[in-house]
């Protein structure tokens, strides 16, 4: 990994602790972690966001994170993301920290991580 991608990693490793961070912080945070076959569920779904299964925050805690997680720490590439859009669908304007650390990740995973 050339210093430019190990840079691009350790900002995105970063930007998913203060989303969880802030996440929790906002109250966003589900309370209950879902059963295994819960988890089967949402990770067998085809519709965005396993919107069919999980809560778009659930997905936010229990899909995305620990997926990104995992990408990250087997150095495999930052895969191109918008998440804003929807979390300004599916979260309340109230949950403004939430919704800018979302765009910083969206940021970074374009190449901006200035």
């Amino acid at each position: 990994m050339n210093q430019a991608n190990s840079s691009r990693h350790l900002a995105f490793i970063n930007a998913l602790e203060q989303l969880e961070a802030v996440m929790q912080q906002d109250g966003v945070w589900p309370d209950e972690v879902p059963n295994d076959q819960a988890l089967k569920n949402a990770i067998g779904s085809e519709v965005p966001f396993a919107a069919d299964c999980f809560s778009f925050e659930a997905w936010l805690a229990f899909i995305f994170i620990p997926k990104m997680r995992i990408l990250l720490s087997q150095s495999h590439p930052i895969p191109a993301m918008q998440i804003t859009p929807a979390a300004e669908v599916y979260l309340s304007p109230a949950n403004q920290s939430t919704l800018s650390a979302l765009k910083n990740i969206d940021d970074i995973a374009s190449g901006d991580i200035g």
